[in-house]
């Protein structure tokens, strides 16, 4: 299972696994009989890619986190295709956020994790979660408003969903900025009730003795908060300048809140992708064919063995090739990354340095110093260990999802006006635009607001709006707030 140092974790590893494999061995069984036996089912992994069912029957530990996984696979692929080097993920649902740091278009994951509060190793996409979403209850404590962890959930849900949720939510507070349409359906079948919302914000306002739209705005901003304090530790952890990345917004309600977010950091530039509502979904169906492999290797700078590091690699590529290979996948289609994680001796942790085969010592060691001096400020010509290596094999599904957009805006295009609330003093009359009608390159000033039938896009003013010929919108949010 974990064929790498430190038995403590192997062996919580190990167990943890050896406990979900009864529990999930009768789903995928039935899950497989329902499609035929003929069809090919695979299921997102915790790294971000995609496996066949019989690799993760004897590993269910890899599918833990591989619905907030599917994301960060979707926006690495955003982040290739619009040529970002640098981007953060943002995802923002009914009950948690997950933020994500995607570098060079690919997928950062990290092999240290904890699971029921026990530390794991088993490679995950690097995702940072807090109980922030839509659904989040705001609540007075002591002299300040706090909002989350908890959430109304589905059901009863926000109080404006009328189904006997009386708590006020983040989804109320949006809806009493005018954020949220109330004239409109979420889905088919749900229309949002203002009044209820109004209530339930009420009870925030009044043992502050604010208006209902100041409290409303409070619970925004202390939510906003929340979400930054996950987008920083994000950004820290790779050593990113937050001010130059690319803040990418999925989720029920990750762009309702983007804007405001980056303009906490300095971040110029929002892209809400097509399909943003359900993106995770996106990835699972975009995502590559990928078997991700660890191995303990122990080879100090100081002994360099070339020869017995490529026998291992060599092995490594041979066991993860194969279950592609016998997919039907030819052996020289197969993409690899490899990944050596290196240290300074006596130090606990390890940096990533990604490198290219047969790995040569001399470039090894400039890129780990290199990395090192990005990650922590210092580096030194001490010797260093290579203590693992990591392999990943993967294969393109061929899977794309592109919906071209109008080139041309409509002749005559008349957007509804509804009154938003952007700060405590005053309501600004803000448009409102379906986003099917916008057409490749339009220009929308802010404020304004973008909605389709699952989502809503708030563009506050001094920010800009436009959407590209593959219907993804991408906003300038005119620094910081």
């Amino acid at each position: 299972m974990s064929p790498e140092p430190r038995e403590f974790e192997r062996t919580n590893t190990t167990v943890l696994n050896a406990a979900l494999m009864p529990l999930t061995a009768g789903y995928l069984e039935d899950l497989q009989q329902a499609a035929g036996n003929d069809t090919n089912l695979h299921l997102c992994h915790s790294a971000g890619g995609m496996a066949s069912i019989a690799a993760m029957q004897d590993r269910p530990l890899a599918l833990a986190l591989s619905g907030p996984a599917a994301g960060v696979a979707a926006a690495a692929r955003i982040a290739r295709e619009l040529g970002l080097t640098q981007a953060i993920g943002f995802d923002m649902g009914g009950t948690t956020t997950d933020t994500c740091a995607v570098i060079d278009g690919k997928v950062q994951v990290d092999g240290n994790q904890r699971l029921a509060a026990r530390p794991v190793r088993q490679l995950m996409v690097a995702v940072e979660s807090i109980g922030a979403g839509g659904g989040s209850i705001a609540r007075v404590q002591g002299q300040a408003i706090r909002v989350g962890p908890d959430s109304a959930g589905a059901n009863p849900g926000p109080a404006c969903y009328g189904f006997g949720g009386h708590q006020p939510t983040v989804a109320d507070a949006n809806l009493v900025l005018g954020y949220l349409d109330s004239e409109q359906l979420l889905g088919d079948s749900v229309r949002l009730d203002s009044q209820l919302a109004l209530t339930a914000i009420r009870t925030i306002a009044q043992a502050f003795d604010l208006s209902v739209q100041e409290a409303a705005l409070g619970i925004y901003q202390v939510a906003n908060a929340n979400m930054a304090r996950a987008l920083r530790r994000v950004a820290v952890e790779r050593g990113l300048d937050a001010r130059t990345c690319t803040l990418i917004a999925f989720g029920g309600a990750g762009p309702m809140h983007a804007v405001a977010l980056a303009r906490e950091f300095g971040i110029t530039r929002v892209v809400v992708p097509k399909f943003s509502s359900v993106f995770s979904a996106l990835g699972c169906l975009t995502a590559e064919l990928s078997y991700t492999e660890q191995h303990a290797v122990r080879i100090s700078s100081t002994a360099w063995q070339a020869d017995e590091f490529e026998d291992i690699r060599q092995q490594m590529y041979a066991r993860l090739a194969r279950p592609l290979t016998a997919a039907g996948h030819a052996l020289d289609s197969l993409q690899a990354r490899h990944v050596a994680l290196i240290r300074y001796a006596g130090q606990s942790g390890t940096v990533e340095v990604a490198f290219t085969p047969p790995a040569d010592h001399n470039a090894l060691d400039a890129e780990f110093k290199a990395q090192h001096q990005r990650l922590y400020g210092f580096m030194t010509d001490e010797p260093w260990e290579l203590e693992t290596l990591r392999l990943t094999v993967s294969a393109a599904t061929g899977n794309d999802i592109n919906v071209p957009v109008a080139t041309a805006a409509p002749a005559t295009m008349v957007a509804p006006e509804t009154q938003c609330w952007f700060d405590r003093d005053r309501s600004v009359t803000t448009p409102r635009y379906p986003r099917e009608t916008l057409a490749a390159k339009q220009k929308i000033e802010g404020p304004a607001i973008i909605e389709d039938q699952w989502s809503t896009t708030v563009v506050p003013p001094g920010a800009t709006a436009w959407s590209d010929l593959s219907g993804h919108i991408h906003i300038d949010t005119g620094g910081a707030a």
